[in-house]
């Protein structure tokens, strides 16, 4: 009878633990080996996408930079030009550039003589006043005096002018100008940023000559 009742107490634990181990699964070492082959795959694809993700942001940059310059030429040089307006055998254009030394940019005027006939400028009776205005905001007028050069048949000569330290000390925010990069022209479009402007009117007797950097 004793005999009896341990194998039915042995067979019971061994019923148990026959049991208990129905619901749990150890995983072999190869189907561990698979997990983690297949996490290291899924974290690959992961930084690949990634990759591939900066790597097309990085070439739409580089094919919109090369559109822009296709488009316009000075557009991340510092440099702005205005329209090229031709009188008789002359043509006019301004042109703005900022160096690394100076806080505001100089501009120039340059003539081309497309005639076949030597010619001077300014003649006597010409006058230029130059602007710089802010949207509606007139931030500066002054006179541009010039002394006369001498234009070969074909050739191109230059004027220079640049605004006094004074000046620009006396010019309210608003007329200043900030450095051109792709992020302030982004922001400047989203916050309103009024565009400066540079004007330059060529007076004579018979006729006026208005050139402008819509832009600087």
């Amino acid at each position: 009878m004793q005999s009896f009742l341990l194998e039915s107490i042995v067979w019971k634990k061994d019923l148990g633990i026959s049991n208990m181990s129905k619901g749990y699964h150890s995983r072999s070492p190869e189907e561990f080996q698979d997990f983690l082959r297949k996490s290291r795959d899924a974290g690959k694809s992961k930084n690949r996408s990634k990759l591939i993700l900066f790597f097309d942001v990085i070439l739409l940059l580089f094919i919109f930079s090369v559109v822009a310059k296709l488009l316009n030429p000075l557009a991340f040089s510092g440099q702005t030009e205005s329209k090229e307006i031709s009188s008789g055998f002359v043509s006019y254009r301004l042109s703005s550039s900022k160096e690394n030394s100076k806080e505001f940019p100089i501009f120039f005027l340059f003539l081309k003589n497309k005639g076949t006939e030597r010619l001077s400028f300014p003649n006597e009776g010409t006058r230029i006043r130059v602007f710089i205005k802010s949207g509606d905001l007139n931030c500066l007028e002054d006179s541009w005096t010039l002394a006369s050069k001498t234009l070969e048949p074909g050739s191109t000569n230059f004027f220079r002018y640049e605004i006094s330290s004074e000046r620009f000390s006396a010019l309210p925010p608003e007329c200043r100008t900030h450095e051109k990069s792709m992020w302030n022209n982004i922001s400047g479009a989203f916050q309103g940023v009024k565009k400066r402007s540079f004007h330059a009117e060529i007076l004579r007797k018979n006729e006026n000559i208005s050139l402008e950097i819509p832009n600087f």
